[in-house]
């Protein structure tokens, strides 16, 4: 009798245990991966600060990222996050020059299901959805490039402007994507209260002279109240695949510029900072290697003051083949707006006097290729011309020559 019920509470032990197993929700699973790529740089720029040091030419750079991806699923649903650690530049320094510290560049949860998705934390939000010009190498027109470069001599924010420099702190909500294996539509919109804003940093003093405060005394940006809405097709024309974007940006801003001003409008001239609303259009199509691509964006008021009533406008267009283990492509990148940050101890630039930081013909025109010689082990190349030139009549002109061997794992 012993035997037996010994025998029975070691059956039910075994299907208590088994039932509970199989109601326990799967595990979390972490998926870690990252890169690594130096870069080699020649380069040079026409224009020079008064009377302005001897300009480098050559140097090399290294940049770096691990990512963590974070999923699990419950009964209906999917959930986990992202977090991402890189030494890119971010908007403390992307206007400004590359800095060298591991930062937080995404780090967010979520939760998915027939609902859609909402997404929590530091990300770029609803624009993730935006369609871009394609580029190999080192990003070409939007690249790497600009590192190269003086920011008070050479208008960077076309390239980094609304904005692929955000992963600030907000709450976005992603619709389920509507349609067939054909053709899909999904939208975004994102909550941010104070742009550019990330991880730990709390605003405790709003639209001071020196921007947003975070607690860490930091200037954040001049806007809050941000909002971001996108939407984005694909659809399938055998043998063409089609990507149509579109997405639009709105802050407020009651900074006034002077003495202690963010950074990335030090050199604007005194004034409130303008709220802004800014929107973007992108196209791709993609075939038998090829792809070609395109966008327009309208900077708004964004970074101007309420001397500076300019029209803002970017433009850009890729075109990319794809063939066994090597792509090649061009790109052009153009535009006229305000830099804020060209610095008034360059020759010819005086930002206390209206209009001089605007920049009324920006050209840049990039060539590039990528040779994978295995998985995850690339050689890119890329060569950039570029021209600039402001209502003051100064002009910058140049080239950056990039190769880098990059390792992704």
């Amino acid at each position: 009798m012993r035997k037996i019920l010994l025998a029975t509470t070691a059956i039910v032990g075994f299907a208590f245990a088994g039932a509970a197993q199989a109601a326990a929700p799967a595990p979390v699973t972490v998926n870690v991966g990252g890169d690594i790529d130096v870069l080699a740089g020649l380069y040079h720029e026409a224009a020079r600060t008064a009377p302005g040091p001897d300009r480098a030419n050559h140097d090399f750079e290294t940049l770096y990222g691990l990512n963590f991806d974070i999923n699990g699923k419950g009964t209906g649903f999917e959930y986990g996050g992202k977090l991402t650690l890189d030494n890119n530049p971010d908007i403390s320094n992307a206007f400004t020059g590359n800095g060298n510290s591991v930062q937080v560049d995404q780090a967010y949860i979520f939760l998915s299901g027939g609902f859609g998705k909402v997404q929590l934390g530091d990300s770029r939000g609803a624009t993730d959805l935006s369609i871009t010009a394609p580029t190999v190498g080192e990003g070409q027109v939007t690249g790497r490039y600009i590192d190269f470069l003086d920011t008070t001599t050479y208008a960077k924010n076309f390239v980094v402007g609304v904005d692929g420099t955000d992963h600030g702190t907000n709450v976005t909500y992603y619709t389920p994507k509507v349609g067939n294996d054909m053709h899909k539509v999904q939208a975004a919109v994102t909550y941010e209260p104070n742009f550019y804003s990330y991880g730990a940093n709390v605003t405790t003093i709003k639209n001071s002279t020196f921007g947003n405060l975070t607690q860490g005394n930091g200037a954040s940006s001049p806007y809050n109240d941000v909002f971001k809405g996108a939407i984005a097709y694909t659809g399938s024309f055998n043998p063409v695949t089609l990507g149509l974007s579109a997405n639009v940006i709105t802050g407020s801003s009651g900074v006034t510029t002077g003495f202690g001003s963010p950074t990335w409008i030090w050199d604007a001239p005194v004034g409130k900072v303008k709220d802004f609303t800014s929107w973007e259009i992108g196209a791709k199509a993609a075939a038998e290697g090829f792809t070609l691509g395109a966008t327009y964006t309208d900077l708004g008021r964004y970074d101007t003051v309420v001397s500076q009533n300019k029209d803002q406008h970017t433009y850009t267009a890729g075109l990319k083949y794809e063939f066994n283990k090597a792509s090649v492509g061009i790109s052009y990148l153009g535009g006229e707006g305000y830099s804020n940050l060209l610095n008034s101890s360059a020759s010819g630039y005086a930002s206390t006097s209206q209009g001089v930081n605007y920049v009324k013909d920006f050209n840049s025109y990039g060539i590039g290729g990528s040779y994978a010689w295995t998985s995850g082990l690339t050689t890119n190349l890329d060569g950039v011309l570029f021209d600039q030139k402001t209502d003051a009549g100064v002009k910058n002109d140049g080239y950056v020559l990039l190769v880098s061997q990059k390792l992704a794992f």
